[in-house]
């Protein structure tokens, strides 16, 4: 089995506002991307179209190539209307591929299993699609009389057909139309399918309809000790009989959440933001380089919700700062303090963190879409 999947994206997206709602973030990268990845990831696909606008071709290729990097990607150009994007889409469909799918791509939330019912559904038939029950009563616009929801259902994507039935669909219709299943019912005796879809499955139309589902990130340090006059945990300074071993200041904890917020995003760890080669961050105050990460995310649309460390270190004693070590995070993340979890712990005598020789520290963190 070889499909090709369409993503008509060819729209401005007039109704969701100033931005381009296929660019906006969600999940790991952005709505474009999460609508086309599943079907990169997926084996039984060999190429994936995309119907762009041509202003914003350039910039969803260099999406792809940061998120989802692959070779299936091929570039189509949109139409005024989504009939016009998907016609020609088709035209950059592979010779032998058996089936078509296409997919909006304003439906960021599509998953394996969805696509799987779709593809099963087809069978002997010549097109299948997901269709969704409607929950609210519904009436007509005009005269308000009550239609019976039971014969009624909402269209989904992935769409279905097999190749050679899209494209005379696509080539006979005379009219556009906005969906493909209607394009297809043009032809004669086709047989269509339908599986139930899902409700999660939604399609972006105004900015509302994304979910600020939280993205979430783990991050890990450890820096070695030598004499010194104190250490730095936390952006809070606590003398002691040591110091540390470090490219910057050193402060532990502080690089882990910087590792956790980055992983969160998706992105590379602190050592590709901030070279240990480039002298201009030698000593510096690890809290500027947070700040730089901070704005990292929020260039991604994301601030940190809250955060989670644990310092694992033999001595000194850091529990009376604590308290001032939430405050200082709380300010530099622009959260509450209760937002701020802060633990310690040894490492109970073992290895070079149980010997004094190394100090180490555990952080979480989550993101949630900025409001």
């Amino acid at each position: 089995m070889k499909i090709n999947v369409i993503i008509p994206a060819g729209g401005k997206s007039l109704r969701y506002g100033e931005k381009n709602k296929l660019f906006e973030p969600v999940k790991n990268s952005v709505v474009l991307v999460e609508a086309a990845k599943p079907f990169i990831l997926d084996e039984r696909v060999s190429r994936v179209i995309l119907g762009l606008d041509p202003s914003f071709s350039n910039e969803a290729k260099e999406l792809f190539e940061r998120y989802a990097p692959t070779k299936k990607i091929v570039v189509s150009k949109g139409g005024s209307t989504r009939f016009e994007t998907v016609k020609n889409a088709l035209s950059a469909v592979e010779a032998d591929a058996d089936f078509v799918m296409v997919h909006d791509g304003a439906r960021p939330y599509i998953k394996r299993e969805l696509i799987d019912r779709v593809i099963e559904a087809i069978g002997a038939n010549d097109a299948a699609l997901p269709l969704v029950k409607l929950t609210d009563s519904v009436v007509e616009r005009n005269s308000l009389n009550s239609v019976d929801r039971e014969t009624l259902r909402r269209v989904q994507t992935p769409f279905i057909a097999k190749t050679s039935v899209i494209k005379r669909a696509y080539q006979n219709a005379k009219e556009a139309f906005y969906d493909d299943v209607s394009v297809v019912k043009t032809l004669d005796n086709v047989k269509i399918a339908t599986v139930e879809g899902d409700e999660e499955n939604a399609k972006i139309t105004y900015s509302s309809d994304l979910k600020n589902l939280p993205l979430a990130g783990i991050g890990y340090d450890i820096h070695r000790l030598k004499s010194g006059s104190g250490i730095r945990l936390l952006g809070t300074d606590i003398d002691c009989e040591y110091s540390f071993v470090a490219h910057s200041d050193g402060d532990v904890p502080v690089h882990a959440v910087m590792d956790a917020i980055l992983g969160a995003l998706g992105e590379r760890d602190i050592g590709h933001l901030y070279p240990v080669d480039d002298q201009r961050y030698d000593g510096a105050n690890s809290m500027d380089l947070l700040a730089g990460v901070v704005k990292v995310a929020k260039d991604r649309g994301f601030c940190v919700h809250n955060v989670s460390v644990t310092i694992v270190l033999e001595k000194p004693k850091i529990a009376p700062y604590i308290d001032e070590m939430k405050r200082v995070m709380a300010k530099a993340l622009n959260i509450p303090c209760e937002g701020v979890g802060v633990s310690a712990t040894t490492n109970e005598g073992v290895g070079e963190i149980g010997n004094s020789e190394s100090v180490a520290a555990f952080a979480t963190v989550t993101l949630i879409k900025e409001s």
